[in-house]
């Protein structure tokens, strides 16, 4: 009878065991599937990093042609300036040329 009784005691510790394990094995999976987001997270992140790069450079380009742009509006602007000035003299001149041919 005391054989019995241990054969049962040690069926019911290794069935103990047993569901102690699959508790721990359950939690493994868990942690492991965890791990796995975690390290595509990661990646993910890194890509966007990566694309938030790429866009701060191609906004840099666009600023430096911007900037570009404006410096040869400015110019422009100073040339239109000297030209439109240019024409008034131009005019005044014509006009003070005429005026005093008609004049004398």
């Amino acid at each position: 009878m005391e054989t019995s009784n241990l054969e049962t005691l040690l069926k019911q510790h290794l069935a103990a065991d047993q569901s102690r394990l699959d508790r721990i094995e359950t939690k493994i999976d868990k942690l492991s599937d965890t791990v796995v987001a975690l390290a595509r997270a990661e990646e993910k992140l890194v890509n966007l990093e990566a694309s938030r790069m790429g866009i701060l450079d191609t906004l840099d380009a666009h600023e430096e042609r911007l900037d570009h742009v404006d410096r040869r509006l400015a110019d422009g602007a100073v040339t239109l300036n000297t030209i439109n000035k240019l024409f008034w003299i131009i005019i005044a001149t014509g006009l003070a040329a005429i005026f005093a041919v008609v004049i004398s």
